[in-house]
């Protein structure tokens, strides 16, 4: 397996030419060495479109989270990328700059991969609401975590056709109790009935999404160099990210790593994303967790993230949300879709030159923290922004392709099988 090659290491050895030029002047004078997460103090909101904030009614939390993202130049790592997420008018939620990466044969990792992120937050946002109906049943509950496995696909690669699905996500609810199993299942459906981002996946959500080419709405998004030299990010004293050893899981097996020869690229292409989400036992931050999640694919890192959904909790936030780190993937994830389109459209003659991604997702909660309390995904804005000299009809064929092959995106604008169970003191309740 050694002699294999990993999904994107084969995609940059058969469309990357040795003389595709590294930066510009500018780009290499200006080169930067980032950490995987920042807390800024400001931040660069999208220029595209006015994010909102939704008013809240009747009980419901609303949030409205918004990124912007842009490359970062690096001839070794080509799907190099950094994010800003932020809530949109939340003062008790920092704005975060998130950087990214893919593996390769060729290339160690430096950054969780795109739906890395995605996996994370939606374990990780389960989790909370897990929490929260645990609070609000007052349920006696020794333990709590989530383990979680996605399926993403690549249908027939490689060619004009080449769409990106998400197939199914498996989340296991892990519980040490001495609560009765009727209990833990009427928990179960209230957690389910909140988890917004799960909502979110399981239904068909709005998205207004537009390609902007050429555009004159980039000022201070400007392309730099730039590098990531550590797994670990600290923040305030604290070890936000850093690899771990592979997972283990109690409830699923965990498959190999994906691997394949140069020339017998697989159609369907499926891989899974696993992740596995619990407390961080923080007092003072009660929805804190610690996040351990990996894509299996090979030559890429297993990550540990944390995130922090203490909403109404005094004193500063410790980590970015759930929610942002979801939102974020979904923007990372059509980034590389972007790079890899570059590549393939430049091998046709059509030169791209610059492109980035603006979303915003709009989530809410009704009734919040009560036992009637639902969450739902309302609508999406997605922003493709290109420049390129090439026809007007060609760049929106590429942003379109691009579009149609995230996975990540896929599995928000359309329905995706869902399969949740809970396990109560290592037997499943059925």
């Amino acid at each position: 397996m050694n002699t294999q090659l990993s999904t994107l290491s084969i995609l940059v050895t058969l469309l990357v030419s040795g003389n595709v030029a590294y930066a510009d002047t500018d780009a290499k004078q200006n080169s930067k060495t980032y950490k995987i997460a920042t807390r800024l103090s400001d931040y660069t909101r999208p220029i595209t479109f006015t994010p909102t904030k939704a008013i809240p009614a009747n009980g419901a939390v609303t949030e409205n989270i918004v990124t912007t993202t842009q490359n970062i130049l690096n001839k070794e790592a080509h799907f190099l990328k950094k994010g800003i997420v932020k809530p949109v008018g939340e003062d008790q939620f920092s704005a975060w700059e998130l950087v990214s990466d893919e593996g390769g044969a060729d290339h160690d990792q430096t950054a969780p991969n795109p739906l890395t992120y995605f996996a994370a937050g939606s374990a990780s946002s389960l989790l909370t609401q897990v929490e929260r109906s645990i609070k609000i049943l007052g349920l006696d509950v020794e333990d709590v975590k989530i383990e979680s496995k996605i399926f993403f696909r690549f249908d027939d690669p490689m060619t004009k056709k080449w769409s990106g699905y998400t197939d199914k996500v498996i989340s296991n609810i892990l519980i040490k109790s001495n609560e009765p199993p009727e209990k833990i299942t009427a928990l179960k459906e209230m957690a389910l009935k909140a988890w917004a981002v799960g909502e979110g996946l399981a239904n068909k959500t709005t998205i207004d999404a537009a390609i902007v080419i050429n555009s004159d709405n980039w000022s201070g998004m400007t392309v730099h160099g730039g590098k990531v030299e550590s797994p670990i990010s600290i923040d305030n004293g604290f070890t936000l990210t850093n690899v771990t050893p592979d997972l283990k899981f109690e409830t699923m097996e965990v498959e190999e790593d994906l691997a394949f020869g140069m020339m017998n690229m697989p159609n369907p292409m499926i891989f899974p994303e696993i992740a596995i989400a619990e407390s961080a036992n923080d007092a003072g931050r009660p929805y804190m967790h610690k996040i351990r999640a990996k894509s299996l694919t090979q030559n890429y890192q297993t990550w540990e993230l944390y995130a922090d959904d203490s909403r109404g909790y005094s004193g500063m936030d410790k980590a970015p949300t759930s929610r942002d780190y979801f939102t974020v993937g979904t923007s990372f994830c059509l980034m590389s879709q972007l790079a890899i389109n570059k590549l393939l459209f430049q091998k046709q003659g059509v030169e791209i030159k610059n492109y980035r991604v603006e979303h915003q997702f709009n989530y809410q909660q009704d009734n919040f923290m009560t036992p009637t309390m639902t969450g739902h995904l309302d609508d999406v804005i997605t922003r493709v922004i290109v420049t390129s000299d090439a026809a007007e009809e060609a760049v929106n064929d590429y942003a379109k392709q691009s579009l149609r092959m995230c996975f990540a995106g896929e599995g928000i604008q359309n329905e995706t099988e869902m399969e949740t169970n809970v396990y109560l003191n290592g037997k499943i309740i059925k």
